[in-house]
């Protein structure tokens, strides 16, 4: 009796230590440089408004401003991630889809991404295929 309690506890403990997170989804926004200076904003900025429900990073530099948002949901879209008021200065708030140049949901490009390599090495393997049968 003992060992097939300790055997369930093992089992469950293994279970719990397996589990996987809940889905999440990644948003990568773009800024334009010219449109920020012009509403007197930064990804900063914006990125404050995300800080309390959502892991968030801003990128800048030499490059385009860029904000990295990732949300707990799975099923979030770029259209309701646009749709999100931002508060750009103290009295103004706008959707995010006013002021981001670009939202690019990085889940969905990862699964093109991968969708696109696997139809290249199909092709490789027919052209191999091919290959083999003309020599023989």
């Amino acid at each position: 009796m003992k060992t097939v309690i300790l055997a369930l506890l093992l089992l469950g403990l293994g279970q719990v230590s397996s589990a996987k997170e809940g889905p999440e989804k990644t948003f990568l926004i773009l800024f334009n440089e010219t449109e920020l200076k012009r509403i007197q904003s930064s990804p900063a900025k914006v990125e404050l408004n995300f800080l309390k429900t959502f892991e968030t990073k801003a990128y800048g530099g030499n490059s385009e401003r860029a904000l990295m948002v990732t949300v707990p949901f799975a099923d979030w879209t770029v259209c309701e991630m646009g749709s999100m008021v931002v508060k750009i200065t103290d009295s103004k708030e706008v959707p995010l889809e006013d002021i981001a140049f670009r939202i690019i949901d990085m889940d969905e490009c990862q699964e093109n991404f991968k969708a696109l390599l696997s139809k290249t090495d199909d092709q490789k393997q027919k052209k191999k295929i091919a290959t083999i049968k003309l020599t023989l």
